[in-house]
């Protein structure tokens, strides 16, 4: 069991006053079978109250208003976890397991497109060149979709953004981990294995740039039921990842999401510390 101490911070400038602010956010993680949630606070400066409720994904939502005039807003969540290994993937779960109408029942919106989750043309030949046709394992066919990903799309920051399409990161072969999260969900959903994005934070020993939030994925194995992959990292060592929320993209669980009435955004800066605690 590892114990990890997660503080996000989100500052928001603006380029004058602000006023009628009203967000939400999605920082809290909850309690799952590998991690214990043992802290769990957001505040905000300006102070407002902060009230909470669950989305139509089971995650946690914070949202607060701020009426009165303001030039900046900081949004801070401070998080204990206690998180455990991911058990080991099982073999031989035959594609014929896929068959049982409750599956589409249950998880047809993990099987659908989704605003930046589809499979145009450019998905159905990079799915082609993969050449995994023969994989009679889902889960072996998982994996090596995982690590096909990976092998194909470079991590570059900021040659995208949060609307970029699969589309796009095809035709420029790079991105970050929400463009490969986003590209392997499309090919599971095209072989109909229902799959899902998953937000939260990834603990890297020794790294020495700043962390930030990170996204990977879902698949939900018959039998099983929902298991972590990473294209961005395949084979993570998932007791060093903290999740807080899952949806069908990133759509459906932005860290943070808002408007108000007032001068353009300025700046936004978002910086995340993580650290193990004994």
């Amino acid at each position: 069991m590892l114990k990890l101490r997660v503080k996000h911070r989100t500052e928001m400038r603006y380029a004058g006053e602000a006023h009628d602010s009203i967000n939400e956010v999605r920082l809290s993680p909850r309690s799952n079978g590998r991690q214990q949630v043992e802290l769990s606070a957001i505040t905000v400066e300006p102070s407002a109250s902060i009230h909470r409720h669950h989305d139509a994904f089971g995650n946690e939502v914070a949202w607060f208003q701020v009426t009165d005039p303001h030039r900046s807003l900081v949004v801070e969540s401070d998080v204990l976890v206690a998180v455990t290994p991911h058990p080991p993937h099982p073999d031989d779960v035959p594609w014929s397991a896929l068959d049982d109408p409750s599956i589409r029942t249950e998880l047809g919106e993990y099987l659908d497109q989704s605003p930046l989750v589809d499979w145009p043309e450019a998905v159905h030949q990079f799915a082609d060149s993969l050449d995994l046709d023969d994989i009679h394992d889902i889960v072996a066919w998982v994996r090596a979709t995982e690590i096909g990903v990976n092998r194909a799309i470079t991590y570059v920051p900021g040659v995208t953004d949060v609307d970029t399409t699969v589309e796009h990161v095809l035709q420029v072969r790079s991105g970050v981990c929400q463009d490969m999260a986003h590209l392997f969900l499309a090919l599971c959903r095209r072989r109909g294995i229902p799959a899902r994005y998953v937000s939260g934070w990834l603990y890297e020993p020794g790294r020495d740039t700043p962390s930030e939030s990170h996204a990977w994925c879902e698949a939900w194995i018959p039998g099983v039921g929902w298991m972590e992959f990473d294209p961005t990292h395949p084979e993570p060592e998932l007791n060093r990842y903290v999740r807080i929320g899952v949806g069908r993209d990133y759509t459906d669980v932005p860290p943070f999401r808002g408007s108000y009435v007032g001068a353009a955004t300025e700046r936004m800066v978002v910086t995340v510390e993580m650290s193990e605690v004994e």
